[in-house]
């Protein structure tokens, strides 16, 4: 994966200095925990889908996006 660069504030700099283990390494951790916290649980994602489908069913455009939220929330 090629390197990013950020900027940040000055004052920024003695906080990263003081994490004690590497930036990237921190930003991964952080962005993965984010992820996890605001991922829905596949039992929950299946209950959410459901609640949509209307009398008449799910148009097309309906159908797709569960099942792509589906996908990515599978434990597969």
């Amino acid at each position: 994966m090629p390197n990013k660069t950020i900027s940040v504030p000055d004052d920024v700099l003695p906080i990263i200095e003081s994490l004690h283990v590497p930036f990237s390494r921190w930003v991964t951790d952080q962005l993965r925990r984010h992820a996890a916290q605001s991922t829905r649980s596949f039992t929950d994602q299946l209950v959410a889908d459901a609640a949509l489908v209307a009398p008449e069913g799910l148009t097309a455009e309906d159908a797709m996006a569960v099942g792509e939220r589906m996908e990515r929330s599978a434990p597969w």
